[in-house]
């Protein structure tokens, strides 16, 4: 009997070019192998909001991981089976720890009606622009200018993020990297080289965790990652077999054990036809 695989790519710098988008020649590919059985499904840092205009015509089947494994979300279902909130306590001492830094926070919430949130000051910068930019333009209404933070009340909160120069944040990420109730993702920006972003979750929230979540509810028997950045690197120590894009971080290629082609050359997908044509093996 066939082995069950799963198999889990992260979006930006590995399925999604330059543009930010799936290339229709990858989506195709993607969709005839979902069809034909294959068990594919993402892990990325983006919330639900932006992924859902991403991912449409995408004919995903397996739920997919959200802000780096705070959720795992039923696209068909349109509910979440896994939160992972931060403790109230533990995000106002993150927060306070990013305004003393002089840091910018984009510190997102659930509101009790079930509401995204993104609460920011302003824009400071280009990353910052080009992030809250795109999505503001887009009609993306979870994003709030406030002067202060004292609005996220009694709402859930799912991370507090900042993006900035490396090493205005190295402080903040020094601070929280070893506390046992978060778990900080510290990396450059795919898009803005120049600037870093530092996220702050709860320690439940990590790729690892949430994809081998996803292998126990599907009782799948083997995982196959595809990542290109550092907090890809969790998901990579998860899976079976890992593989980074050749764009990657020089961390993530050194921790794959197989290096495919870039983003901008349907890496991911033009890697599982090949592989799936060469196994010639049934795929659900």
């Amino acid at each position: 009997m066939a082995e069950r695989m799963l198999y889990v790519s992260d979006l930006d710098g590995t399925l999604l070019n330059g543009r930010q988008e799936i290339p229709a020649q990858s989506r195709e590919v993607l969709n005839a192998l979902i069809r034909e059985g294959m068990h594919f499904t993402i892990a990325t840092a983006r919330a639900y909001e932006s992924v859902k205009r991403i991912v449409e015509g995408l004919e995903l089947q397996v739920p997919v991981v959200l802000f780096n494994g705070v959720f795992i979300r039923d696209m068909a279902e349109g509910r979440y089976l896994v939160e992972n909130y931060l403790d109230p306590l533990l995000a106002q001492e993150i927060l306070r720890a990013y305004l003393d830094s002089g840091l910018n926070p984009l510190v997102y919430t659930m509101n009790a009606a079930g509401e995204p949130k993104v609460y920011y000051r302003g824009i400071f910068n280009e990353s910052e622009a080009q992030y809250i930019g795109n999505r503001t333009a887009g009609g993306d209404k979870r994003f709030t200018l406030v002067s202060d933070f004292a609005e996220i009340g009694e709402e859930q909160v799912i991370t507090v993020n900042a993006i900035d120069r490396s090493g205005r944040m190295e402080a903040v990420f020094q601070t929280f990297r070893s506390r046992d109730a978060c778990v900080c993702h510290y990396g450059p920006d795919v898009y803005a080289p120049a600037y870093h972003w530092l996220e702050i979750s709860s320690l439940r929230a990590t790729k690892r965790e949430a994809v081998l979540a996803l292998k126990a509810m599907g009782g799948y028997d083997r995982l196959v990652c595809f990542g290109d950045n550092l907090n890809d690197l969790s998901m990579f120590e998860a899976a079976d077999e890992c593989y980074a894009v050749s764009n990657a971080h020089p961390l993530a290629l050194d921790a794959a054990d197989g290096i495919i082609a870039s983003n901008e050359e349907n890496g991911v997908a033009y890697y599982l036809r090949d592989r799936i044509a060469a196994e010639n093996v049934s795929l659900s």
